[in-house]
């Protein structure tokens, strides 16, 4: 199940990713439930934590941005400080492979001009990227079931 997307957001103008954190999180949470959710530092804030925390039941384990102030604001950031699992946060490569993964099959590039065919190319990209995945799981559970010896009773 690696390396299937299970959400998206797309937007017309650059924006920095946390702008759609809350609805990612949201998204990816109805198709896949997760006991944790890791992130980079550009995430860290406590609405986000809270989200995760209150709503999905869940933990985001976002290291903590060192600012200018001593005091963490939050109570679920002040948490993190001693909650978070660096063995864990190091699971965030994956997320990072997958995009490198995607690049690489489909390219960098978005071929369309308009704005509403840049949005169908993304999506189909990553609806094609999810039957590939799925059909290579399928064909790799049938291979397993199928090399297996059949036991035979001799009476």
């Amino acid at each position: 199940n690696k390396f299937v997307v299970t959400g998206f957001k797309i937007s017309g103008k650059p924006v920095h990713d946390s702008k759609h954190a809350m609805t990612l999180l949201k998204q990816c949470h109805k198709t896949r439930r997760s006991n944790y959710y890791v992130m980079d530092k550009g995430y860290d804030s406590e609405d986000i934590h809270s989200l995760a925390r209150d709503k999905l039941g869940s933990i985001a384990m976002i290291p903590l941005r060192q600012r200018k102030r001593k005091k963490i604001k939050g109570k679920y950031r002040r948490k993190m400080r001693w909650e978070f699992d660096e063995e864990l946060y190091h699971n965030r490569n994956l997320v990072e492979t997958m995009f490198s993964v995607l690049k690489r099959k489909y390219g960098e590039e978005i071929r369309a001009k308009k704005y509403w065919n840049q949005l169908k190319e993304i999506k189909f990209k990553l609806l094609v990227h999810n039957l590939d995945r799925y059909a290579r799981i399928i064909f790799i559970i049938q291979m397993r079931i199928s090399t297996e010896p059949q036991k035979v009773l001799l009476r």
